[in-house]
């Protein structure tokens, strides 16, 4: 069997394809091209003067020209335009011979990668003026982002352009993690007639919402309206249907949502049976996952068996815990119902149950086979309910996405945005991919992923001295991003006005931002048991601007108390 002797680099104008691309390369002992460099030199002008003089479907039909003659070549890495995969020709062609892969980053960043390291060739559809630049790669990522999403590889490369790994050693991770993939996935993609067909269709079918891959691992995320009735054919498309479902739900849930879901497995004719949980954090503890483990036996269930969890973060986290650790793991997916787990709680892997000195100190890192969203579920969610969530989805716009939150300050009616399920898909499907490409570029939290940590500190500290009881873990977050803001601002690294926007934000979901008079010490004391504690130090997460996060262990203990202080009502 002939292996695939061409590897194509796709993505934004900006991402590093060309980096990476001559580093791949330059790892194969392969040649390297640059389709924009071979337009030059083929026309004897840049990509950018063609464009401007004579438009871009005159540019594109160049572009293709340019594109099928690079594909003649064997043992080539072929870097592309930005936008040269919208085209079915293109498509086909890189895909004949090629492994495509998506190289993936935010617009933020890989905008403010380019304002701070500027090159003489012009990128012609970013615009000449760097403050629209930001803007330009939004508008492109929305439209180019369903084209994307159909390479043979997704490739988040977001840890570039953060400052937890230098910059060679991001990019040595990512080449790394390239080659690896091509090696062991290009030789039966060739096999594969429907690859492309797929590829050559003038409309490509819809991929699911986001994509988590952490290079052992990878599954879909599929958000949207009624997704639930759906579920039998999901299970097909994950080879998940001759085996027996075991679904973990709680007391508030399985008569909202987990009848309807027996129901639908029942008709298709899928076998299993239930265990329902009390509803709340008091039931994310190790006796209860005992008393699933002998549920479990008593059903007989086999390491082929699958576990659905339905509900919100508790059921997620103790349903995968369980999953995780019983005959040393059986297959789970993740079928969330809460506005938090939707965006955080079940993306990711973390699975964990609660110790009485503090929260998720038990647990592991296993990834689900899928994630279900069915954003017709928040309906049914309380307000409270409903609004905390939003603490999640506002945190990662802080540390990824400015753009996030300017559409999250102008959603309007906030009670009318609950039954508005168009506008929740969106808004989820757009805060799951942040956090999809960060746990993609850091499975086990060794660097980058520790900014998904904002707000957490002092808001798991305020969970654990309140006993779980006096706020939701939403609200917690949201009061703790409060805190690390004050700290910021405290420490000169951010200004008034982004202080003010963090308030401004969450009350726009009635969340808290003050906690109840509690005791500090106790508060203190509870940080310093957290898992994020390295070296006996307290660790946070700050902002130095919007999408700018960085961690520090150096925060005077002083600073602390006086922002614990300044939070609380008294």
């Amino acid at each position: 069997m002939v292996s695939i002797r061409q590897i194509s680099l796709i993505g934004l104008s900006g991402v590093g394809k060309s980096t990476i691309g001559e580093m791949v390369s330059a790892n194969l002992g392969w040649s390297f091209i640059d389709t924009d460099l071979l337009i030059e030199e083929k026309t004897g002008t840049n990509p950018a003067e063609i464009i401007t003089s004579k438009g871009e479907q005159y540019f594109r039909k160049i572009e293709e020209n340019i594109i099928a003659e690079a594909v003649e070549n064997e043992f080539v890495v072929i870097s592309t335009g930005g936008g040269a995969f919208l085209s079915s020709q293109n498509r086909l062609n890189l895909g004949a011979n090629g492994y495509i892969c998506f190289l993936d980053a935010t617009p933020k960043a890989i905008s403010d990668h380019l304002k701070n390291n500027p090159r003489s060739v012009p990128r012609p559809l970013l615009g000449d003026s760097p403050e629209i630049l930001e803007s330009r790669l939004y508008q492109l990522d929305k439209e180019r982002r369903n084209s994307y999403q159909h390479a043979d590889l997704w490739v988040p490369v977001q840890n570039i352009f953060n400052n937890f790994d230098t910059e060679s050693e991001a990019i040595t991770k990512i080449v790394s993690r390239i080659l690896k993939a091509w090696s062991s996935e290009s030789r039966k993609l060739l096999d594969s007639s429907r690859r492309l067909e797929r590829l050559s269709q003038a409309e490509l079918p819809v991929p699911p919402s986001a994509i988590v891959d952490t290079g052992l691992h990878k599954y879909p995320i599929w958000i949207g309206p009624e997704e639930l009735k759906f579920l039998p054919d999901r299970l097909r498309q994950l080879n998940l249907t001759n085996r027996r479902v075991f679904m973990i739900s709680d007391s508030n849930v399985i008569d909202l949502h987990g009848t309807s879901i027996v129901e639908i497995l029942d008709n298709a004719g899928i076998a299993g049976s239930s265990y329902i949980l009390p509803a709340g954090e008091e039931s994310k503890k190790l006796e209860i996952a005992e008393e699933i483990y002998n549920w479990l036996i008593t059903q007989n269930a086999e390491r082929r068996d699958l576990i659905l969890a339905v509900g919100g973060g508790v059921v997620g986290d103790l349903a995968g815990y369980v999953a995780s650790t019983y005959l040393r793991g059986i297959p789970f997916i993740q079928i969330p119902t809460s506005v938090l787990a939707m965006n955080d709680a079940a993306i990711g892997g973390k699975v964990a149950v609660d110790l009485p000195n503090g929260k998720n100190l038990v647990g592991s890192f296993y990834q689900p086979q899928a994630v279900i969203s069915d954003v017709s579920t928040l309906t049914t969610l309380p307000s409270r309910s409903f609004n905390e969530g939003f603490a999640e989805i506002i945190k990662h716009g802080f540390i990824l996405d400015p753009d996030l939150l300017s559409e999250i300050k102008d959603l309007g009616n906030i009670h009318a945005l609950q039954h508005d399920v168009s506008q929740l898909a969106e808004l989820t499907a757009r805060s799951a991919r942040l956090k999809a490409l960060v746990v993609s570029s850091d499975p086990r939290e060794e660097n980058l992923r520790m900014i998904l940590n904002y707000g957490h500190t002092i808001g798991h500290a305020i969970e654990t001295v309140s006993n779980y009881t006096e706020y939701l873990h939403g609200e917690a977050v949201a009061i703790g991003m409060m805190g690390a803001a004050r700290i910021a601002r405290h420490l000169d690294m951010i200004d008034d006005e982004l202080l003010a926007m963090h308030s401004d934000l969450l009350r726009l979901f009635s969340l808290p931002t003050e906690m109840s008079d509690m005791n500090l010490s106790a508060i203190v004391q509870a940080m310093k048991r957290d898992k994020k504690v390295e070296s006996g130090n307290l660790r946070f997460v700050l902002l130095e601007d919007i999408a700018k996060p960085v961690i520090r262990s150096d925060v005077p203990e002083s600073v602390v108390v006086k922002v614990l202080k300044e939070i609380s009502k008294n």
